[in-house]
């Protein structure tokens, strides 16, 4: 009976001791997750910070680089003084009189027309994008040669005329300096789904607009059609199988070269680097009335 109170007394204080062992354990491993958890508290709130300060740079950052995009954009355009944009008002005005009252534009030196017409037209406004109003006299009335838009600048007392453009209702003004105009005549290689154009920029050293590249054609469908020096249609170039490849010919150093013949997705491509970067200008037109 000793015996058996004596092993129970033991087994008793073994586990007791096991319990302490354990309950120390767990507040051992307690006060280690306490500790880590302290610890990721601690590093997600040093990111946190990190992070809303490298926020704050990039804030910055793209705040410095739009003030410079503002600036350099204020600088394209060139700033006038009142008297200046006054003394061009005066100017245009005395051109659209002379336009519509004389048939006369600008240099005045001879009358280029024996009777002005109420069909012609005029419009002010800034084509080639320098933030200066241009003047446009526009002539729909007359033979075909004389159908021209004339584009004009009043500056430092005196009328330039810029450019000269056929007068069609699809010759484009673009807001990056470019415009597109058909050509006045046909040519005998297009055929019925093409007619050729001239691609001009405006040239800012110069003040003027230059002739940079002219369109071409041919239509194999077109009897008897040559194009050039070329007598037999080249269908290597004809990708899509369509009859027609297109050309561009451009002005350099004082010569036109021909580009060699394209399908409809390449000659699109080029036209569209060349001159589809910009949008359309809205030329408020007026009528020559009196």
């Amino acid at each position: 009976m000793k015996i058996k109170r004596k092993i129970s007394f033991f087994i008793i204080m073994a586990m007791l001791l096991s319990l302490s062992a354990c309950s120390e354990k767990n507040e051992k491993i307690k006060a280690d997750d306490t500790d880590k958890k302290t610890t990721e508290e601690i590093t997600v709130e040093e990111d946190s910070e990190a992070t809303e300060a490298t926020e704050e740079k990039d804030d910055v950052n793209k705040a410095s680089v739009e003030d410079t995009t503002e600036a350099t954009e204020e600088t394209d355009v060139t700033t006038e003084s009142e008297e200046d944009i006054n003394a061009r008002i005066v100017a245009y005005n005395e051109a659209i009189r002379a336009f519509i009252e004389e048939g006369r534009i600008p240099p005045y030196e001879e009358e280029y027309f024996e009777e002005p017409s109420e069909i012609n037209q005029y419009a002010v406004c800034d084509v080639n994008s320098d933030g200066k109003d241009e003047l446009l006299i526009r002539v729909n009335d007359g033979a075909m040669a004389s159908l021209c838009i004339y584009v004009f600048l009043y500056e430092n007392d005196e009328m330039k005329q810029i450019g000269t453009f056929f007068a069609d209702d699809t010759t484009t003004f673009y807001d990056n300096k470019v415009v597109t105009s058909p050509l006045s005549h046909g040519a005998g290689s297009w055929g019925e789904y093409f007619w050729g154009m001239d691609i001009c920029v405006y040239n800012e050293e110069l003040g003027e607009y230059e002739y940079k590249y002219v369109t071409d054609a041919w239509d194999s469908s077109v009897e008897g059609a040559w194009h050039g020096d070329d007598e037999v249609f080249p269908t290597e170039a004809d990708k899509d199988g369509n009859g027609m490849v297109y050309y561009y010919i451009e002005y350099v150093n004082d010569e036109y070269v021909e580009s060699e013949p394209m399908d409809d997705e390449a000659y699109y491509a080029w036209f569209d680097e060349v001159a589809g970067s910009g949008n359309p200008i809205v030329i408020p037109w007026e009528y020559a009335v009196r």
